[in-house]
């Protein structure tokens, strides 16, 4: 009973600390109305040298770990979404179902319909992340594929000058990891970082998927060669038994 009592009180305080600020949101112009909460909860991240940067990372990450369409729009139901977080205080179970993982081990899927990476480890959820994919005309393409190559400091040629520009540069598209896939052998398609913060969420690449540079550090350091990935739509994965659907 007092365990009981003590939680409630705690989830109470946690949902009452943040509230203002959730109310204040509806009456005024604010940039960052929901810094606290996604402090609070543990989305906020201080990895890039603009705040307003790392506020949307944050409202990405959020979005991605409630199976929300990652864009880093926060509208009702990322509001919705954050007041009930802060309502269970911690208790969340990701609400994924997959019916036959392709291991016991890690594994990968990429919804493109939501723009989120998953991370499972057989049927288990271990952590989401905000991507950014291929657009209309240089689509990244859908299928049961493998990780093949792994490499860090990538360097990348422009494809118009020919230009080799050095790995781990602010001038390199490609961030400071790369995964390889199996379609093109490694080398055409692959996930990898960015230095455009402002393009994760989106459908803008030449058909790679982008990650924010230090979730793909956070990933590259866990998933060996080998590793199953799969890609589609939110319907394509449903087909191959692995539903993501949101929680609130």
């Amino acid at each position: 009973m007092v365990k009981t009592v003590a939680a409630f009180v705690l989830t109470a305080f946690l949902y009452l600390a943040c509230l203002p600020e959730l109310q204040a949101s509806a009456c005024r112009q604010d940039s960052r109305p929901y810094v606290n909460a996604l402090k609070t909860l543990g989305f906020y991240q201080i990895d890039h040298i603009r705040d307003a940067v790392n506020y949307r990372n944050a409202i990405l990450r959020f979005q991605c770990d409630n199976n929300l369409t990652a864009d880093g729009i926060a509208g009702h139901r990322f509001e919705s979404a954050v007041i009930n977080r802060l309502t269970i205080n911690g208790r969340y179970d990701h609400p994924d179902n997959v019916a036959a993982p392709p291991s016991e081990g890690y594994w990968i899927t990429i919804n493109q319909t939501k723009r989120i990476l998953t991370l499972y480890q057989g049927g288990d959820v271990v952590r989401k992340f905000p991507v950014a994919i291929g657009k209309n005309t240089t689509s990244t393409p859908e299928g049961k594929f493998s990780l093949v190559i792994k490499g860090k400091n990538p360097v990348w040629i422009n494809p118009e000058t020919k230009e080799r520009v050095k790995g781990g540069t602010a001038k390199n598209p490609l961030g400071y990891r790369w995964l390889g896939l199996s379609p093109g052998k490694g080398y055409k398609y692959g996930i990898h970082g960015n230095n455009s913060p402002y393009s994760i969420g989106l459908e803008i690449s030449k058909g790679c998927i982008r990650m924010i540079n230090s979730d793909i550090r956070e990933l590259y350091d866990v998933i060996p060669t080998g590793t199953a990935v799969w890609i589609g739509k939110d319907h394509t994965l449903r087909k191959w038994g692995v539903k993501q659907p949101g929680c609130f």
